[in-house]
This record gives C-alpha cells, sequence and structure tokens, in this order.
C-alpha cells in the first residue's frame, strides 16, 4: 500500500499547459496511466475505499450508552410559587411514554400523591421530590428533584395545572442503576384528599 502511494505521489507533474492557463489542477504523467492502468486503478479504489470506511467508523455517535436514547428529565422553570394552597392529592397516573425497559413493568401508579406545604412539594415514587421548591410559569406549576446513592441515579419532576380541589399532573422518572437505564412519563388527576 505505502509504494501504490509513493508511486502515485512521484507520478504527479504539473502539466504547462495547466500553468498556462493558470489551473491549479494536477495533470498525472502519461508514465502512470501506461501499463496496468486497470490494476493500479483498482488498488487505488481499494485505498479509497479502505480511508472512507475507517474514517467513518472514526466518526460513529459518541454516545456512552450505546442506545442512542434520550434520559433526559426537565427541571422546573419560572419564578417561586407563592400561592398554592396547602394540601394533599391523590390519584391514579397512566403511563404515557417509556424509554428503556425497567426489571418492573408499571403501566399504572395507583395512589400517586402531592403533599404541598408552603408552596414546596413532595411527591413520586423514588424519593427524589422531597421539599423541593414549586416554580410557577404563567398557570404551569413544576417541581425537580434529583438523589444519587449507592449507585441509584434517580431524577424527578412533575408539572401541574391547579383547578379547584383537582391537579392535572405530568410525572417524568428518570432512573440509572447496574447499568440499567430508563424514562418513564405518566399524566393523569389528582383530586384533593379530605385530611
Amino acid at each position: 500500500m505505502h509504494n501504490l502511494v509513493k508511486t502515485f505521489l512521484t507520478s504527479i507533474t504539473f502539466d504547462s499547459l495547466s500553468r498556462k492557463i493558470k489551473n491549479p489542477c494536477l495533470v498525472i504523467n502519461k508514465n502512470f496511466l501506461k501499463e496496468d492502468f486497470t490494476m493500479k486503478s483498482k488498488q487505488i479504489i481499494i485505498m479509497l475505499l479502505s480511508f472512507i470506511i475507517l474514517f467513518s467508523i472514526s466518526c460513529k455517535n459518541e454516545d456512552k450508552t450505546g442506545s442512542g436514547y434520550d434520559y433526559s428529565v426537565p427541571t422546573a422553570t419560572g419564578d417561586p410559587a407563592t400561592d398554592l394552597t396547602d394540601g394533599n392529592y391523590t390519584g391514579t397516573l397512566n403511563r404515557t411514554a417509556q424509554v428503556g425497559s425497567p426489571e418492573q413493568d408499571q403501566p399504572t401508579i395507583d395512589g400517586f400523591y402531592l403533599k404541598i406545604t408552603a408552596n414546596k412539594a413532595e411527591s413520586g415514587t423514588m424519593g427524589a421530590l422531597a421539599n423541593v421548591q414549586v416554580l410557577k410559569s404563567g398557570t404551569e406549576y413544576s417541581a425537580y428533584g434529583e438523589s444519587n446513592e449507592e449507585g441509584l441515579s434517580v431524577k424527578e419532576y412533575i408539572k401541574f395545572t391547579v383547578s379547584g380541589d383537582n391537579i392535572t399532573i405530568t410525572y417524568i422518572v428518570a432512573v440509572s442503576a447496574n447499568g440499567q437505564n430508563y424514562k418513564l412519563t405518566y399524566e393523569g388527576t389528582l383530586s384533593k384528599s379530605a385530611n
């Protein structure tokens, strides 16, 4: 392969005609095109294809999980909420999206809760949303929490609107542990409890 490149490079010259018309293109010497034209052209094609393959492999996706999936979770947006009424809200949420596969399939969450105290929220199923500040943007409220303990990384996010004693909520949880990654999205309506 090295000899082929060397032969190719030494056979390239500037043609006087190309200099006269001020064309910077290189013209291949006629000696290169004599005898083994088909053999040399095949070698050049093989060399170019090898380079293209190596280049494409080196430019592959840098996704460290190897999956290409998006496990990101939104963060809360807005200003600190000041107008929420304290209370406990419960209800059933239905899964609307899933990325990855958790060990236990949970298409619904029965008894999902949201506790609001002094404009802070406690909610979720994994404990990352514990006493976090609720933010407000327009008519939407949101809260975000994360935890990382003993190889278990959890991110939880809620976004909700309030209508009387009911809350329409979106809950997103992303978990990474022991090489297993997944993100689940749930939606539903919670109702205020009597106590």
